[in-house]
């Protein structure tokens, strides 16, 4: 067994410092508050949106976001529509969201929709990672009443 031992404050000469696989090396967050609401067959975007730069080109970045009081509603039987997570202008995760009222009153499905999805961007330039929604039947929308949505977004080293 050895024991490393130091008297004083150790510093890294050069690069991005240590990189431990398995560990966190940064972690960045975004918050909103206004809500975005949506009647559209057509991806837009909800306002979330954060970048990250990675430290190394072999990197993942765990993204986690919360769509709080977000949903679809329709006066029809059927609410549906969709939310997706791009990185840049590629989708790498969708969630459908639906609601039926099977008394064809009108349909509500309103939550909070967390949700984590592991990339390897595999680059050391920087990642911008947004959410984006879109109708099927009925509006779909995120922070209704003023609630709020969230991403977070951690470099884990490889």
């Amino acid at each position: 067994m050895s024991t490393l031992k130091v008297d004083s404050l150790i510093e890294k000469t050069s690069g991005n410092g240590v990189h431990i696989p398995g560990h966190v090396i940064q972690v960045v967050q975004s918050t909103r508050t206004t809500e975005t609401a949506s009647t559209s067959s057509t991806f837009s975007d909800t306002g979330l949106s954060l970048s990250i730069t990675p430290k190394s080109n072999t990197s993942k970045i765990m993204v986690m976001f919360s769509l709080g009081s977000s949903g679809v509603n329709n006066t029809a039987a059927e609410a549906r529509g969709y939310f997706r997570l791009m990185r840049a202008s590629t989708e790498i995760y969708r969630m459908d969201v639906r609601a039926y009222d099977y008394g064809n009153s009108g349909s509500i499905d309103f939550g909070v929709y967390a949700q984590n999805y592991l990339d390897s961007p595999a680059t050391a330039s920087s990642v911008t990672y947004s959410i984006q929604q879109r109708s099927s039947t009925g509006t779909i929308r995120v922070c209704e009443s003023g609630n709020q949505i969230q991403m977070q977004l951690m470099e884990i080293a490889q």
